[in-house]
């Protein structure tokens, strides 16, 4: 589809939006401006949840439909051009399939499976030379037994990550330190299909980022997490940075993606998100990989660091739209938290310790942590944006908000109900912006 050429076209192109299980992160009305191509999100789930809850403006027309209507709806549009596009890892395969079936051009890999199947992946990683962690799968199915666990503990040793194997945003992961977590795991589990369990790799947690552009691969973000992308129900800051572009970090992380592309299948027209951990002893081994653009605010952080908001360049890519060239010359810097409110505490208000940073900061806090946290784990209270052209002033300005308290109990609040300062721009030299949604 091309863009300039919808200008002269009196009917916009029609372009289906596919969503079940992954909100979008970014509004489609910035992928397809609105006054060039006519958006329907197509969605089998609970048309509130297209959005994730920061998400602003209207999201155009939404069609709640089973996925067996899905196709008949597509089909059913106007005379025109249509484009079907998806950035959900629970629509992919649909995606492919749909537009193969409508006679669209191919843009997703053509071996899918590769990207999305855990133990596929690692397997044709293997076999093409990239590190990945010892695993073991449970074929046909989990069955619970001591002699199981043994060949667990064998197989990767202790802890081990169990993770299914086709799943995303870290659901249905855990880990398990020892023996009886292993037993207590394959009880709770016995009988079940789909499921494989992997080595802990011990060492710093990294992403990396990339346009795949039919067998090109054009190289976009590098960033570091601060930890495990676990926790957050028991209170754990999640959360990240960039790596400049220059450094020897980066320009190895992207040599491993480029492997792990050629590996994989680079036909297609994506982006490609590969998270990996760097051993003490320097190893990079792959975790996992998915062809869509990653979650958390890793995006955004790609559009500060690069100029490409990644989510934006994968739907784009799959309509067949120009993106962006990445821009590594503007020297500028990002990071984010995902800052928990545990069961009994609410919003209040922005710590001291934000203000004066050298960082500008952009608080985004949930209806959760506004309205208190009555559940029993904790939860997503609040997200945080970090910019700044100075690298070691914006790790320290994290590690400050990390620590700080964000949600006080009640009495903590001196009764407060923790609301005043939402979405109120605070003075200057604070450069914090709270945003309640």
């Amino acid at each position: 589809m091309s863009e300039a050429s919808t200008h002269s076209s009196n009917a916009r192109p029609r372009v289906f939006v596919l969503h079940s299980r992954q909100p979008l992160t970014t509004n489609p009305a910035e992928s397809f401006p609105p006054d060039r191509f006519e958006v329907v999100v197509l969605t089998d789930a609970d048309p509130a949840t297209v959005l994730r809850e920061d998400v602003e403006g209207p999201v155009g027309q939404v069609v709640h439909a089973g996925r067996d209507a899905w196709e008949s709806v597509v089909r059913s549009a106007p005379a025109g051009a249509v484009e079907v596009v998806t950035n959900d890892e629970y629509c992919l395969a649909e995606c492919a399939r749909l537009r193969a079936t409508t006679g669209l051009p191919a843009r997703h890999p053509a071996h899918l499976d590769g990207y999305r199947d855990k133990v596929l992946m690692k397997r044709r990683l293997e076999a093409a030379g990239v590190p990945v962690p010892r695993y073991l799968t449970f074929e046909p199915a989990v069955t619970s037994s001591r002699a199981v666990a043994d060949r667990v503990v064998a197989a990767v040793g202790l802890p081990a990550v169990v993770k299914p194997r086709r799943e995303a945003n870290s659901r249905g992961v855990e880990v398990l330190d020892d023996v009886e977590a292993v037993l207590g795991w394959l009880a709770r589990h016995d009988g079940e299909t789909g499921w494989q369990v992997d080595e802990f790799v011990d060492g710093t947690l990294g992403h990396v980022n990339a346009l795949v552009r039919q067998g090109d691969v054009r190289p976009v973000q590098v960033g570091r997490y601060l930890g495990p992308l676990l926790g957050l129900d028991h209170g754990r800051v999640l959360g990240g940075w960039t790596v400049p572009a220059d450094t020897p970090e980066a320009v190895t992380a992207h040599e491993l993606n480029g492997r792990v592309v050629r590996a994989l299948g680079s036909a297609g027209e994506f982006v490609v998100h590969t998270e990996f951990a760097t051993t003490p002893d320097g190893r990079l081994v792959v975790l996992e990989t998915a062809a869509r653009a990653p979650g958390a605010s890793v995006s955004e952080l790609a559009r500060v660091h690069a100029g490409v908001q990644l989510e934006v360049a994968n739907l784009r890519l799959q309509a067949g739209l120009p993106v962006p060239e990445p821009d590594h010359t503007s020297g500028r810097h990002a990071a984010w938290l995902w800052l928990p409110v545990m069961p009994g505490r609410r919003w209040g208000g922005t710590p001291d310790a934000a203000r004066g940073l050298g960082s500008d900061v952009e608080v985004h806090v949930r209806r959760v942590g506004r309205d208190g946290n009555i559940g029993t784990a904790g939860q997503l209270g609040a997200a945080v944006l970090l910019t700044n052209t100075d690298r070691g002033e914006l790790a320290n300005d994290v590690d400050v908000l990390r620590r700080a308290t964000w949600f006080p109990t009640a009495e903590a609040r001196g009764g407060s109900t923790g609301r005043s300062s939402s979405g109120v721009r605070q003075p200057a030299p604070s450069r914090v912006t709270p945003r309640t949604g």
